[in-house]
């Protein structure tokens, strides 16, 4: 059982999660399908062939953050977050992170906040970006069983259009806290997988 809150109203998760993966099978559908015919024109007339539309962009919605989805479930095993990615869309004109996770997709919020903390020592991590977000993951961690984490511990600079910077801020006492530095205050889109979390940053 999940509850999902964007701000002060809430939404049924299984509704929510629906509609961006709906939109996110939409997008690898038609993907395939214009990787399909570019390999079939290859042994086509060359002046017969034509070009391809683009695949569509997600449709599912924005919203601001705060930004709260809680599970609880029995741990071990806690969720472990094997890795991150990121990567830019200007078609569609945002930027994603991608939280790569094992066993199941834990509860996870998301905040603006003006700066953003070390967890546990309180120390204040510098960021690229003019705005900043904190992620919490819950339950989770970023390591495995001997103790070896998985994700780097530097700030990772990418300078998207939106997206500008990320970091490990907390991996502490089952909860994995991610710093993000943007290029501006925006709006947000959350999207679930197996063993996948994802969020979209509008610009």
């Amino acid at each position: 059982m999940q509850h999902l809150r964007y701000g002060g109203r809430a939404w049924y998760a299984p509704l929510a999660r629906a509609a961006v993966i709906a939109g996110t099978v939409a997008v690898a559908a038609s993907a395939v399908g214009v990787s399909a015919a570019a390999t079939a024109s290859t042994h086509a007339n060359p002046t017969s062939q034509r070009p391809h539309a683009a695949a569509a962009c997600p449709t599912g919605r924005f919203h601001r953050p705060p930004i709260t989805v809680t599970r609880n479930f029995t741990v071990p095993p806690t969720p472990v977050v094997r890795a991150v990615r990121a990567a830019k869309h200007p078609r569609c004109r945002f930027d994603r992170i991608v939280f790569d996770l094992s066993v199941r997709n834990p509860g996870y919020s998301i905040k603006f906040v003006k700066h953003v903390i070390a967890d546990p020592s309180g120390k204040t991590i510098k960021l690229p970006g003019k705005r900043f977000l904190l992620i919490t993951l819950r339950p989770a961690q970023a390591h495995n069983s001997s103790g070896t984490g998985t994700l780097p511990t530097k700030v990772q600079v990418l300078r998207f259009p939106m997206l500008r910077s990320w970091v490990l801020a907390g991996d502490f006492e089952g909860v994995v806290s991610i710093g993000i530095g943007l290029h501006a205050k925006t709006s947000v889109r959350v999207g679930e997988l197996h063993h996948r979390l994802f969020i979209d940053f509008r610009y």
